[in-house]
């Protein structure tokens, strides 16, 4: 009977004891606020090309053509002329890219209550995640010359988030001479 009870009284202190394992998410940590860029190609040497021509299709997104005209400033910041016939070089962005949501907690609205209180309703916030190509070709044998390329959240919310994509074009652009 001794044993029946020791072993009852070992069973209920074991089943007693609760381990919890919390998680905490830093969210300023997972959204970075720039893509991790990648040049894919070797820096070259444009001194001896003059005029480029932008390649856009005539059914690119918005998001595209924004990327487009950041592309075609740096550009002409680094001394190429843009023209219509016979460039030297063809330029094109493109974007390749998933949806995805993300959980926020919202506002509650009471009294005392913060937007991080366990009581305010989540809500979904859209965006987007993907990879963000820049390409630079030979306009005569179409090599590519150069390819630098951005990866991660490519939106802030929902609309293209032109401070990372100017900040990592200017990281890429950097070895252009």
């Amino acid at each position: 009977m001794k044993n029946l009870l020791l072993l009852a009284l070992v069973l209920f202190v074991f089943a007693s004891c609760k381990v919890t394992d919390s998680i905490t998410a830093d969210s300023s940590k997972n959204s970075p606020d720039q893509l991790e860029y990648d040049l894919v190609s070797k820096p070259i040497d444009l001194s001896n090309k003059k005029t480029f021509k932008v390649i856009t299709k005539s059914d690119a997104s918005k998001d595209i053509v924004q990327l487009n005209k950041y592309f075609e400033k740096k550009l002409l910041e680094n001394g190429l002329l843009e023209v219509e016939e016979h460039p030297e070089l063809l330029v094109q962005s493109v974007i390749a890219s998933i949806n995805y949501e993300k959980e926020e907690l919202g506002y509650s609205g009471g009294v005392g209550l913060t937007g991080n209180s366990p009581y305010s309703p989540p809500y979904q916030v859209p965006g987007k995640y993907g990879k963000v190509i820049f390409l630079i070709q030979d306009a005569k044998t179409n090599e590519v010359l150069w390819m630098g390329t951005g990866t991660g959240i490519l939106t802030a919310n929902g609309v293209l988030n032109t401070k990372v994509l100017k900040t990592t074009l200017d990281e890429l652009i950097a070895g252009l001479r």
